[in-house]
């Protein structure tokens, strides 16, 4: 075999060697995702209850909103030593 030959039949081995990585590194991704899906339980509807037939209607309960401010603190300011100084002789 030529140099040329021996090159390409390298080059061919990585590219058949990647593709099998690759397919190998999305079967499992797929895999995990499917478990992942299958594990989760479907959520059920929840319908709101009727309302009683009767001539007293039941008040709807009004949303309630919270202002929430973010507590300001005030950090210490780092204080430093004096440098020293340092003398090369």
């Amino acid at each position: 075999m030529n140099l040329l030959a021996s090159s390409l039949l390298g080059g061919l081995y990585l590219l058949i060697l990647f593709g099998i990585c690759f397919a190998a590194v999305a079967l499992v991704r797929c895999a995990l995702l499917y478990n992942a899906q299958r594990k989760r339980k479907p959520q059920k509807e929840e319908r709101p209850a009727p309302k009683p037939a009767t001539g007293e209607q039941t008040p709807e309960k009004q949303r309630v909103y919270y202002i929430v401010e973010k507590k300001r603190v005030s950090r210490p300011r780092a204080k430093y030593a004096e440098p020293k100084k340092i003398r090369f002789e």
